[in-house]
């Protein structure tokens, strides 16, 4: 049941383990409409009627008996018009069993108040009005108890049962007729029975015109619109778990910043202490070699003078990952070069910083090159001062646009590593919540309480906001105080999209979770997609890269425009005006949209 007025009530032993038995009848009570003193009211005398424990006691701590107990008061907390029992006394005491019969057969004289119940124990049902005798999901005789057993002229219910239970047998051993006609031969007390009476009908049956349902639209309006009295149940019911749950709650907190930490720490910088061979042909201290040498970065690149051979055989056994090399006449020649306008090719050559490289990791390679290009311009101007002209690439690269010349990777990565972490930490706090629930059997009982579909969405939407919050905060501390990103757009644009990248995994995980049954499944999902969406929503490598079949795939992914539009405020300083920006806003919004849409769906469906 999902919808629409409920007044029926369905025990089973589906308790919330981090709540106290105060949490749980409060949750139900709010659930129900119960003010807070009718529920305390109810409660007090639930208490002691069940014998329950002190009420600030966990429901995880409590034994089997006192679990159905607990789970039999949130049944009888709100006084519904039906209540359906299942086994409501096993594992109960005798005396407690025979206090909760007296209180059903109170509430249903006194109140209107029908109870249907199950149970295997046949003679404590002889107090109902009406029982039924089932066996393999027959109907074997229905009526007061008193009239079972006076048909059957048996002293207790159960001795009637027994002698139903042989006239079946032996009438399906005489005959070898349908299933049907010996279930009509084994209810022997059939033709005394008030055909008035409803009994299971077997078999195809004489077909009846069902009268159809029909509503008032304001009737249909009220039942469909969301009760702000449920998602604050629900709300509440989700935050107090976590407040019984102080590790896991604190992990998830500091989860997204020992992320990003790592990220800003160990990718997009510039290695360091890369061991590189030179070979220097020259032996003067005074040298242009030694000279240019003195202008590489020593933090990233430390040199090993080593000859010929040995920088060779260093290279090969993966001990060095590039050679300089200098030759012997390297600084007449480099003089020649840059004054004299023709000069041969044994010039050229001499003149020349031989560089062996090993590309088998491109980053470091591109870091050598970058180095020794600049220890080379600095060397030039160092020595030809205002002539540095002379020796100098003819291309000029002038103040950046956006940015600055020194901007590494790792300013490009943290944009889109903020809304991955952010979506990634949103799925798993919700991608399990209904698969947990369902298991447990709670979310057949917050729909038999008059919870809907659409009602439950919204309040796992709304209680996860409140953690996802603070995981932002602490993640814009972070990359803008104690790592030093640049912003220079509006700080309140960057929170607002890195909040709605939340959502959108809020409502992600609600859709995993409506439609997986298991856990391991759900998870598997859940870190299946993971790993692509990484690799091509241009979070780590630049979009432009992706070959075209698959970039209109990228393009559909939630975050792709997204991390664009974040890098976009952040480092060009670019509002809403600019599409760039508000393309990333729409697209989040209509993933987020489809999302909560399709769980909702699911959800609704699977009821």
């Amino acid at each position: 049941m999902d919808e629409g007025p409920h007044k029926t009530k369905v025990v089973d032993l589906a308790l919330y383990n981090e709540f106290t038995i105060s949490d749980t009848l409060s949750f139900f009570g709010r659930i129900h409409g119960l003010t807070s003193k009718e529920t305390q009211a109810r409660m007090d005398f639930l208490i002691d009627f069940l014998d329950l424990p002190q009420k600030t006691s966990l429901v995880r701590n409590l034994s089997g008996g006192q679990k159905r107990r607990v789970s039999l008061g949130a049944a009888l907390l709100q006084n519904p018009e039906l209540l359906i029992l299942d086994e409501p006394t096993v594992g109960v005491d005798p005396v407690l069993r025979a206090k909760i019969w007296q209180h059903l057969v109170e509430i249903v004289k006194t109140g209107k108040v029908s109870v249907i119940i199950t149970t295997h124990y046949i003679e404590e049902a002889r107090q109902a009005n009406v029982v039924g005798l089932m066996r393999n999901g027959h109907l074997l005789a229905e009526g007061p108890p008193d009239e079972v057993m006076k048909m059957h002229s048996a002293t207790t219910l159960e001795h009637a049962f027994l002698q139903l239970c042989e006239n079946l047998d032996q009438v399906s051993s005489k005959r070898d007729s349908t299933s049907q006609e010996a279930l009509e031969k084994s209810q022997s007390f059939e033709s005394g029975r008030d055909e008035s009476r409803p009994i299971l009908a077997i078999g195809p049956g004489a077909a009846e015109e069902v009268p159809k349902y029909s509503a008032d639209w304001k009737v249909r309006a009220k039942h469909v619109m969301p009760k702000w009295r449920n998602i604050a149940a629900l709300m509440i019911k989700t935050l107090v778990r976590m407040k019984r749950m102080p590790g896991s709650l604190c992990f998830q907190f500091l989860l997204p910043v020992i992320q990003v930490s790592l990220i800003c720490l160990c990718v997009g910088g510039d290695p360091k202490g890369i061991q590189v061979a030179v070979v220097n042909n020259e032996t003067s201290s005074s040298s242009y070699s030694q000279s240019l040498l003195s202008f590489l970065d020593n933090s990233s690149v430390e040199q090993v003078p080593l000859s010929h051979s040995e920088a060779f055989d260093g290279i090969y056994n993966g001990e060095y990952w590039g050679i300089i090399g200098f030759g012997k006449n390297f600084t007449s020649y480099l003089t020649k070069r840059m004054l004299q306008r023709h000069v041969s090719e044994e010039v050229v050559d001499g003149g020349s910083v031989h560089v062996w490289l090993d590309h088998t990791n491109r980053q470091i390679s591109i870091m050598l090159q970058k180095k020794l290009h600049d220890a080379f311009q600095a060397f030039v101007e160092n020595k030809l001062g205002s002539m540095s002209y002379l020796a100098s690439l003819p291309i000029k690269f002038e103040e950046p646009i956006y940015g600055s010349q020194n901007t590494d990777f790792t300013r490009f990565v943290t944009p889109g590593a903020v809304l991955s972490i952010t979506f990634y930490l949103a799925v798993g706090l919700t991608a399990l919540s209904f698969v947990l629930e369902r298991k447990e059997g709670l979310l057949d009982r917050c729909w038999v309480a008059g919870v809907s579909s659409l009602e439950t969405m919204l309040a796992h939407l709304f209680s996860q906001l409140f953690v996802i919050s603070v995981q932002i905060i602490m993640l814009l501390l972070f990359i803008l105080l104690v790592f030093k990103m640049p912003n220079e757009g509006s700080l309140v644009l960057v929170i607002i999209l890195i909040v709605l990248q939340g959502i959108t995994g809020i409502s992600f995980g609600l859709v995993i979770s409506a439609a997986i049954d298991d856990e391991q499944s759900a998870n598997q999902t859940a870190l299946g997609i993971f790993y692509p969406n990484l690799i091509i929503s241009g979070i780590i490598w630049p979009v432009e890269c992706i070959p075209y079949p698959l970039r209109y795939v990228s393009l559909a992914l939630p975050q792709t425009y997204a991390s664009e539009a974040l890098r976009c405020i952040m480092y060009r300083g670019w509002g809403l005006s600019r599409m760039m920006v508000w393309r990333g806003f729409a697209v989040t919004l209509g993933w987020n949209t489809f999302f909560l849409i399709l769980a909702t769906v699911i959800l609704k469906l699977r009821t």
